[in-house]
């Protein structure tokens, strides 16, 4: 395969990337979106929830006394 062929969906056989545009998001022959490039283009955006949750569980870990606390928030009596 040469340097400049770009890969292509094995479902709907569109090229996956646009030059400097980056993934593409291909349509089908019936005007849907492919169901395979909208999985490879979901899978390739980063998490919107994952610091989310990672900060909940330190904040949940604190509550519970964790390596980091006595169980209480600074904001609350002792």
């Amino acid at each position: 395969m040469s340097e400049s062929a770009s890969p292509v969906c094995f479902h709907c056989g569109l090229p996956t990337e646009c030059g400097e545009e980056g993934p593409r998001l291909n349509r089908l022959p019936n005007g849907r979106t492919c169901p395979a490039c909208a999985d490879r283009l979901l899978m390739s955006l980063p998490s919107l929830v994952r610091d989310v949750a990672q900060e909940l569980g330190a904040v949940e870990e604190f509550e519970r006394g964790g390596p980091a606390g006595g169980g209480f928030l600074p904001d609350q009596p002792a």
